[in-house]
C-alpha cells in the first residue's frame, strides 16, 4: 500500500473540507504538488476568506491575495509537522510509526498512526481511510482523549493535470481589485480564552490617517498584549520577508516566535505579545479572538 501513495505523490490532487476542534471551522482545500513545490489554497467556507501557502525554490510564502500581501518564510512547510492536508506528510506519518494498526474492511483499508504537532500537544493519533483502489478519503485526527479535532475529507483527486513550476509563481497569486469582497468589522475582538489566573486589564485606541489600532492589554501569571489593526491595501503586491514560524492552529495561519505571534484574518492584522505565554498558549489565544466578540 506504501509504494502505490508513493507513486500518486507528484500529481495534482483537491480535497474540500477541513474541520478543527470544537469550533468547527470549515475549510475548503485545494493542493497542487510537482516535486519539491506545493501550492495549498484555504478557503474558509463561512466567511469566503482565502490564504495560500506556497512552497517553491525561493521559500515558503503566506499569501492573502484580497489584501495583496504575503509573508515569505525559510521554513520545512509542509514537513515540520504533520498536515493533514498533504498526502506525502501523511506517508511520512505512517513511515515515523513502527507501530502502523491496520485494518481491512470489504471496501476500504484503514491505517492508524501517530502524529506530530509540535504546537498543540494534545493531538496524538489519527485514522486515515482508503478506498479499495487504495486512494485516501478521509482523515481524522484525535486528542488524546480519543475526541477526533480534525476532520478532512477528500472529495477529489485528480492524475490528469499538467503542470509545471510557472504554477507555483508567486505572481500568479495576486488580487489587484478584490479587497472589496472582504467583509471588514471594525468592532473590536476579545479572545474567548484566557489563561487560569488572566485578566483584562484595559484598552487604547489609535487612530491614524490609515487605520484604526486597539491595543488590548491582559495581566496575570500570564500576562500577554493583543493588538488589531484595519489593514490598509497596498498599492502593489506586498512581500515581507519574516524569522519566524509558519504555523496553522485551527482558525490562525500566522507567524510564530518565542514571544509573539502574528497573523491576518478577514482583513485585520492581529500582534499577539508575552514574555509569559508558551506557544501553544499564544495558539490558543490567538484561535478564540475570532470566534465572536466578548463584552469587557
Amino acid at each position: 500500500m506504501y509504494n502505490k501513495l508513493r507513486i500518486r505523490l507528484n500529481d495534482y490532487y483537491q480535497r474540500e473540507d477541513i474541520v478543527s476542534n470544537e469550533e468547527m471551522y470549515h475549510y475548503d482545500v485545494t493542493v497542487k504538488h510537482l516535486n519539491d513545490y506545493y501550492m495549498a489554497s484555504l478557503v474558509n467556507k463561512d466567511t469566503n476568506y482565502e490564504q495560500i501557502i506556497l512552497k517553491n525554490k525561493d521559500g515558503v510564502y503566506v499569501i492573502t491575495p484580497s489584501l495583496n500581501k504575503s509573508f515569505k518564510y525559510q521554513s520545512d512547510w509542509p514537513f515540520n509537522s504533520s498536515q493533514s492536508y498533504i498526502l506525502e506528510s501523511l506517508l511520512n506519518d505512517l513511515k515515523n510509526d513502527s507501530n502502523v494498526l491496520f485494518e481491512e474492511k470489504e471496501s476500504e483499508y484503514i491505517l492508524k498512526s501517530t502524529v506530530n504537532y509540535p504546537n498543540n500537544s494534545s493531538l496524538t493519533s489519527q485514522k486515515i481511510t482508503f478506498s479499495e483502489d487504495v486512494l485516501p478519503y478521509l482523515i481524522e485526527v484525535y486528542n488524546d482523549e480519543g475526541i477526533v479535532n480534525i476532520c478532512f475529507r477528500i472529495n477529489k483527486i485528480d492524475f490528469e493535470t499538467k503542470l509545471n513550476e510557472s504554477d507555483f509563481d508567486i505572481s500568479n497569486t495576486s488580487c489587484d481589485d478584490c479587497f472589496e469582497d472582504v467583509s471588514v468589522s471594525e468592532e473590536t475582538v476579545y479572545p474567548m480564552y484566557l489563561p487560569v489566573g488572566t485578566t483584562f486589564k484595559g484598552e487604547e485606541t489609535i487612530n491614524t490617517d490609515e487605520t484604526k489600532r486597539v491595543i488590548l492589554n491582559f495581566d496575570g501569571e500570564k500576562s500577554f498584549t493583543l493588538i488589531e489593526e484595519v489593514i490598509s491595501l497596498p498599492e502593489e503586491f506586498e512581500i515581507t520577508t519574516t524569522s519566524g514560524e509558519l504555523v496553522f492552529y485551527e482558525n490562525v495561519l500566522g507567524n510564530l516566535t518565542d514571544k509573539s505571534l502574528n497573523w491576518t484574518m478577514d482583513g485585520k492584522n492581529y500582534y499577539l505579545i508575552s514574555d509569559d505565554l508558551t506557544n501553544e498558549e499564544l495558539l490558543k489565544v490567538a484561535a478564540s479572538t475570532s470566534v465572536m466578540s466578548l463584552s469587557k
